[in-house]
């Protein structure tokens, strides 16, 4: 019981930190992959709470599985939202969305897993009700792999997962469906007097171990990538400043003078962070203003942009 317990803290744990990893990118960057995952994640923990209660309550083991065999209306909501979160991943990866057939497909999951219940109770009645999830998910891991050999203006990063998601879905889906029929059929007793579940499918768990070390990857990647873009747009920023400073022969001071000019500052502001008299600032104004042409400070922007437009497209051009 206590290796049991330690496992389903490991659990929670590891989903609570990588859905909190994935709430912290998607407060910064405001990207839905992140919000899907951290919904995807949320119902995994929630999951995994319910099933630690089924093994270490016996009270609440049976009332929970007496209303499974009822209405199982807590189970199907975890199933419905999970396969819609896979769903919604993908697409996001893809830069596809949702069709209506896809959301026709989740009102037939949950339709099959709410009237399951009316049958009478059997292993074979449990059995119906999770194939639809597996059969889902086995889905999911073919639209993947659609999105995967079909990948058109995507990332190198998006194609690389969107393959990675595909084989574990497809691969995930079989081998909890082959532990499901084999717990359900002949360990679960399903009688009316004795009712005995094992809510637990380690294959299942297994996925969603994966599901958190492929998100967390994931993550880390597309900031790094992100980072690294970032810091390329700031260096070819750069490198158009620095050419556009040579082309019009600035000094070492006037090109100083001339980025705060850009920052639209004013004169005084321009000495007090150069540490200049505003009469020196305004010498180097001038200066400048001959070199580029100009009489106003309102030309000085449009000049620079100008410039910046040309410079792209000579460089396309070549």
């Amino acid at each position: 019981m206590i290796a049991i317990f330690i496992y389903n803290i490991i659990l929670i744990v590891l989903y609570t930190i990588t859905m909190s990893g994935s709430l912290i990118f998607y407060l910064r960057e405001k990207r839905k992959i992140y919000l899907a995952f951290s919904v995807y994640l949320s119902f995994f923990i929630f999951d995994n709470i319910i099933i630690y209660m089924t093994e270490f309550f016996n009270t609440f083991a049976h009332q929970y599985n007496q209303t499974f065999m009822s209405v199982p209306a807590i189970k199907t909501v975890i199933f419905v939202v999970n396969a819609f979160c896979s769903l919604w991943i993908v697409s996001l990866l893809a830069k596809d969305k949702i069709r209506p057939y896809q959301k026709g497909l989740l009102i037939l999951l949950a339709v099959w897993m709410l009237s399951t219940p009316l049958l009478a109770n059997s292993a074979f009645k449990v059995w119906l009700y999770y194939l639809p999830n597996q059969l889902f998910l086995f889905y999911v891991g073919c639209y993947a792999w659609h999105k995967y050999r079909k990948a058109i203006d995507l990332s190198p990063l998006a194609v690389k997962y969107l393959k990675r998601i595909a084989l574990l879905a497809i691969i995930a889906s079989i081998a909890i469906l082959i532990e499901d029929t084999f717990v359900i059929f002949n360990i679960d007793q399903y009688s009316s007097l004795n009712i005995k579940i094992n809510n637990r499918n380690l294959c299942e768990d297994i996925f969603s171990i994966l599901v958190c070390g492929m998100g967390i990857d994931f993550f880390l990647r597309l900031h790094s990538q992100l980072t690294t873009e970032e810091v390329s747009e700031e260096e070819h920023q750069e490198r158009c400043f620095e050419q556009f400073c040579e082309t019009y022969q600035f000094t070492q001071r006037e090109t100083e003078i001339f980025r705060l000019l850009l920052d639209h500052k004013q004169n005084q502001e321009i000495a007090d962070e150069l540490f200049l008299s505003v009469g020196t600032v305004k010498t180097h104004v001038h200066n400048i203003f001959i070199k580029l042409d100009i009489k106003k400070r309102t030309q000085i922007q449009g000049l620079y942009e100008k410039y910046k437009t040309d410079l792209e497209t000579n460089l396309l051009e070549s």
